[in-house]
């Protein structure tokens, strides 16, 4: 879909790795509160729910295997709304990972083709988003157990935090380094 410039990949993954960083860092109670947050839950997965609606009306008609587009956006979403009610358990917490989903597609989208440049791009998503988002989608628990591990002292939480901040940190710079 290449809507976003590399720039503009490297610019969200900052956003994301910054808050993250600074999440850990100061030991956010947010980090353990919206696991099971309505508020949380609300939020984030109507923002999965939206960014996934736009991308399916924004397919090609190719990818839709000559389908009707309408039924199939309604079908989707309407399958997406009935998470709410049939699957609200850590819905946080899987939005959550969904949404990195979608961070590191667009990102690896806008990254393509363009080496060495992209290479930041390609081994945060790679490395971090797809392989937590995967991870913490398949099993939130597991997202529970890592957050309150990391978070159970200052070495871990300075360390994690730290790093995530300067991964954040190292993704501006890349971006003012793109021709």
């Amino acid at each position: 879909m290449g809507l976003v410039t590399l720039a503009q990949a490297y610019y969200a993954l900052a956003a994301f790795l910054l808050l993250a960083g600074w999440l850990i860092v100061t030991d956010a109670p947010v980090l353990r509160s919206f696991r099971r947050s309505r508020l949380a839950t609300t939020l984030l997965t109507l923002a999965a729910i939206t960014w996934f609606g736009w991308w399916l009306m924004s397919l090609p008609e190719a990818d839709l295997a000559g389908l009707p587009r309408l039924p199939v956006v309604l079908g989707f979403l309407g399958a997406s709304f009935a998470t709410f009610f049939y699957m609200p358990d850590f819905l946080s917490v899987r939005s959550l990972a969904v949404l990195m989903l979608f961070l590191a597609r667009a990102t690896l989208d806008a990254g393509y083709r363009q080496l060495p440049y992209s290479l930041l791009d390609a081994s945060v998503s790679y490395g971090l988003l797809i392989l937590f988002g995967f991870w913490w989608a398949c099993s939130p628990p597991v997202f529970c157990r890592q957050c309150d591990w990391v978070l159970t002292t200052d070495a871990r939480r300075k360390l994690f935090g730290g790093l995530s901040l300067l991964l954040g940190l190292a993704c501006v710079v890349q971006a003012f380094l793109l021709p």
